[in-house]
């Protein structure tokens, strides 16, 4: 058989209903394997994001809950930790963030408040101003309104404080404190033969003060102290009273 009848014969027998018929069998086993060896070999990436994470810090668990299901999501419980400013149950922190595009029914891990943190108040009674403060602040607490009364303790001695000693209160709270001015009445004390500066300092703590002072260059004490006091000690005073007192020496 010459070369061209082969091409010939060749060509009629690719037209052939049999060959036909093979070669669609064969494509079609060809799609079904490749199929096949797709579905087992080439990951699943999953469903395309289907929803934007919206923002739910600083909402109520429960609203925030709400939110994300209008949003095709779910909230799931997260840490729960003390917080210096949010409510018990709001919400601090979200998993995934807020503007995240994501799949439908994903889960938002939400972190709440466990509320503010709480201290106990310091017993500042019987204490000065000034040591109170040091406590108030060391307890995390805040000195508020400094309120003046008359008491029977000494000048400047804290009589109490408000909220009391022991009560539970957030961290960073104030505390009132209520400061002796000393009492409304007492007994003048004895400064005769002391020096200026001390009965100045004696006076001042009792919620007195010091108004006419003279001197007296013939007195036999030494110079600077105290020769005599008006009232004489023993006598009852009221407190903020202004004290004479006549000192040795010259001015």
């Amino acid at each position: 058989m010459t070369p061209p009848e082969r091409s010939n014969a060749f060509i009629e027998w690719v037209k052939s209903p049999l060959v036909k018929s093979h070669a669609i069998i064969a494509f079609a086993a060809f799609s079904i394997a490749w199929l096949l060896v797709a579905v087992v070999l080439i990951p699943d990436t999953g469903a395309a994001p289907s929803a934007v994470v919206p923002p739910v810090v600083g909402l109520r668990y429960d609203e925030a809950e709400r939110k994300l299901a209008e949003a095709g999501l779910r909230a799931a419980l997260g840490e729960t930790r003390p917080s210096p400013t949010a409510p018990r149950r709001y919400v601090l922190a979200q998993t995934p963030a807020a503007g995240t595009a994501v799949g439908p029914e994903v889960v938002v891990t939400l972190d709440i408040s466990a509320g503010q943190r709480r201290v106990a108040v310091p017993s500042v009674a019987g204490m000065s101003r000034d040591d109170a403060t040091v406590a108030i602040r060391a307890a995390n607490l805040e000195l508020g309104q400094v309120i003046q009364r008359p008491g029977s303790q000494a000048r400047g001695t804290v009589l109490s404080s408000q909220p009391g000693a022991g009560q539970q209160v957030p961290e960073g709270s104030t505390v009132e404190l209520i400061v002796s001015t000393g009492p409304t009445e007492l007994l003048m004390p004895d400064v005769v033969g002391r020096e200026l500066f001390e009965v100045r300092a004696t006076l001042e703590q009792l919620g007195l003060k010091i108004g006419e002072t003279s001197y007296d260059s013939t007195s036999a004490l030494p110079t600077g102290l105290v020769v005599s006091q008006t009232p004489p000690a023993g006598s009852a005073v009221t407190a903020s009273a202004f004290i004479s007192i006549r000192v040795s020496g010259r001015p």
